[in-house]
């Protein structure tokens, strides 16, 4: 593992060092735990407006949190996405491809390396796949492991089993799992729940390649079928949940509930034919797959119930994981901390760019703020058009070309890896 020198400055134990302007002074250092879901959607969650009860847990949890409205993912797929969740670089820069083969340059500094240099023990349990070891993303962890469950709830048991032999705090734990990434093939009793008096044609679960099919128009489907395999994914999130509300109960048992973060988020969507495609992503920029949910309890659930409606980045989650418990961010991180935000100061509006991962030198990229969003030279306003189905472009070319000089100043304003 390569050491920090920029490190070397903080001589100060950490349960003084939380001395961030913007972050919340706390007694001790606070155990962090950084939750991604692979392939969730923000507006398939209570929380954000979903009128199913795929969340109860994260419900609750979100009572004592910072709920983000409008959190854009940095990718529409795993390992570019996570890259920059845990290097605050944009996919441009850390250059961590699946399509290219390519793993995160050991020249960047990632979060977990950063908190394992100032003294936590760090673990990962992940889905594997796109979050192979291979790819780099074990930078900075102690323990990196792949339990090999398709379920959240067996990589929590996983997790608190290390969280057990875990000699003392602090702690980072990062948990990542694929559950209800495709397939979709939910245990019968959470299926009961979403599935209503369906006798259409398509299975119980849904396949990989049976997804591959209907996106061929080889099987065709209608609105019942389209239903039904919502009804999957969303029994996918309800199995999901009861592993987040294990982890949440035996934290509390444990007494270490109030002194942890817990951060919440996802690396993409996946889109149900808003665009064209049924159960998949990776394959646009469209908000289906990038808008990701961003839920952060803070210590002593600090600003709890709390919403920000302005655009963030999950680049932006590694900064605001520092300023909490006091560690400057290093120079190449992109993003910023959210806690001006937090708090309700006016700040800045951020830019959300995004990036397909494609082996091609082609880049494809989207540029996003509050109210505008330009994407293959398309323009939707989507204060008008949330849905992103009307180009705006040819009556608003002031608004165009400041998006594109934005987009361009972002990925020439640091070196890439």
């Amino acid at each position: 593992m390569k050491r920090l020198s920029w490190l070397s400055i903080l001589v100060l134990p950490l349960s003084l060092a939380c001395t961030s302007e913007d972050a919340p002074t706390n007694q001790r250092p606070a155990n962090v735990i950084l939750i991604s879901i692979d392939t969730l959607r923000a507006d398939h969650l209570a929380s954000y407006g979903y009128e199913k009860a795929t969340s109860p847990h994260l419900d609750r949890l979100r009572a004592d949190a910072v709920q983000f409205e409008q959190a854009i993912a940095q990718a529409p797929s795993t390992l570019h996405s996570h890259a920059s969740i845990l290097s605050s670089l944009l996919p441009h820069h850390h250059r961590a491809s699946w399509a290219a083969k390519t793993r995160l340059p050991e020249e960047v500094t990632s979060l977990p390396e950063i908190l394992h240099s100032a003294g936590y023990q760090t673990a990962a349990f992940t889905g594997g796949g796109q979050m192979d070891r291979v790819f780099g993303l074990d930078q900075g962890f102690d323990v990196y492991r792949q339990p090999g469950s398709e379920r959240f709830q067996g990589t929590v048991r996983s997790a608190l089993e290390w969280l057990q032999e875990a000699k003392q705090a602090p702690f980072f734990l990062f948990l990542h799992s694929y559950e209800p990434h495709h397939p979709y093939a939910p245990a019968p009793e959470y299926a009961r729940l979403f599935e209503h008096d369906y006798s259409g044609p398509l299975p119980a679960a849904i396949s990989v390649d049976l997804l591959r099919q209907i996106n061929r128009d080889e099987v065709e489907i209608d609105a019942d079928d389209l239903e039904h395999i919502i009804a999957t994914y969303d029994a996918e999130i309800r199995s999901m949940d009861d592993g987040l509300g294990h982890l949440v109960e035996w934290l509390r048992q444990m007494e270490l509930y109030d002194d942890t973060m817990i951060v919440f988020t996802s690396d993409h969507g996946e889109e149900f034919g808003e665009h064209g495609r049924i159960g998949w992503h990776s394959h646009s920029l469209y908000d289906e797959l990038l808008r990701v949910p961003l839920v952060v309890k803070l210590p002593g659930a600090a600003h709890a119930g709390a919403s920000v409606s302005d655009v963030v980045r999950s680049l932006d989650i590694a900064p605001t994981i520092l300023a909490t418990i006091g560690l400057p961010a290093p120079e190449d991180f992109a993003g910023t901390s959210l806690f001006p935000l937090i708090e309700g100061t006016p700040a800045p509006g951020l830019v959300a760019v995004s990036r397909m991962d494609r082996s091609s030198r082609r880049d494809i990229s989207s540029v996003r703020t509050a109210s505008w969003k330009l994407y293959r030279n398309q323009l939707f306003n989507l204060d008008l058009d949330a849905e992103e189905q009307w180009d705006a472009a040819v009556n608003h070319p002031d608004v165009v070309a400041d998006l594109e000089r934005q987009l361009v100043e972002a990925v020439n304003s640091r070196r890439s890896f």
